[in-house]
């Protein structure tokens, strides 16, 4: 039987969480700092969520983590795609003209100005920008919480969850955009909250 637990908006855990949140940020960073509250349970009462290795005994975290991807060698890319250099430089990286990057070799990449570009094999990419990083994203169990959480910090969520919307863990999310360049990366995810490997019994 698949995993029945999941994210929800409510808690009654009647809204399952799409899985995706799009923010809209202002340049002038007028519209930081922006929460979210969340719940992480299951509707069927006496399903237990714990961890896979050492199940009761290890936490369950949540953990804010880089998912844009990095370039890789010999890969075809289309318009659109967006890649970070395999060491990190905080920038990213449109695909402007669609093809297979070089068997071997990452280009040279630009790191200014928004805008440059950069051949690579028949790919040709773009600086957008900034890319954004997990110390925008803070984990906590109530939103007062959230002001001295520890930015990009996992949250420590117990050794169980029980299921049964009574049981659902609560937790809240403040993301404060730091990027002041106007990009879209709507169709690339930069970050996302992972939860520690986990299985449920029933």
């Amino acid at each position: 039987m698949a995993i029945t637990f999941g994210l929800y908006t409510d808690a009654a855990l009647t809204l399952a969480y799409s899985g995706t949140t799009n923010l809209l940020h202002n340049t002038d960073l007028s519209d930081n700092p922006q929460d979210f509250q969340f719940w992480l349970g299951s509707i069927y009462d006496g399903h237990i969520l714990q961890t896979l290795i050492s199940p009761g005994v290890n936490s369950i975290s949540l953990t804010p983590v880089d998912i844009l991807p990095e370039w890789t060698a010999a890969t075809a890319y289309t318009l659109g795609q967006s890649v970070e250099p395999t060491v990190g430089n905080g920038l990213r990286y449109e695909c402007t003209t669609a093809g297979t990057s070089h068997a071997s070799t990452q280009p040279t990449w630009p790191t200014t100005p928004i805008g440059t570009t950069v051949t690579d094999n028949t790919v040709v990419w773009t600086l957008v920008g900034a890319s954004h990083q997990t110390t925008e994203v803070k984990l906590a169990t109530t939103q007062v919480g959230l002001d001295a959480a520890v930015a990009g910090a996992p949250l420590t969520v117990g050794t169980s969850v029980l299921g049964g919307a009574a049981n659902a863990y609560e937790f809240w999310m403040r993301v404060t955009n730091a990027v002041t360049n106007v990009s879209d990366n709507t169709t690339t995810p930069e970050i996302a909250v992972s939860i520690t490997d986990v299985r449920e019994i029933y």
